[in-house]
């Protein structure tokens, strides 16, 4: 099944605060994405990670800059692998096992 919708895209910064301890800082972008089915052999690959696989988005090449974090339908995600194919990219969006999504 195919969906149209959007994936905000967060990228992290980290910087030195005023006493030199690293802080991260978050910026995001919305793009627009098409939903794919999550595949039977990318759940198992997936699994022997400790990853959950939850969603395979379809994004324009040219809007993914290696972002490591994505939130989707209203939760946030690892984007743990990514599949380029000429002008789009695969992005496999999931959690980790044994981990509880804070929003």
């Amino acid at each position: 099944m195919k969906r149209v919708s959007t994936l905000t895209l967060i990228s992290q910064t980290e910087t030195l605060d005023s006493i030199r301890q690293p802080v991260m800082t978050e910026s995001s972008r919305t793009v627009y994405c098409t939903q794919l089915d999550v595949t039977r052999s990318e759940w198992i690959a997936a699994q022997q990670q400790s990853l959950s696989p939850s969603y395979r988005l379809l994004v324009f090449f040219g809007d993914y800059n290696g972002e490591k974090i994505a939130i989707y339908n209203g939760r946030r995600f690892e984007i743990y692998r990514t599949f380029g194919a000429e002008d789009y990219i695969e992005l496999y969006l999931g959690e980790r096992i044994g981990e509880i999504n804070a929003n």
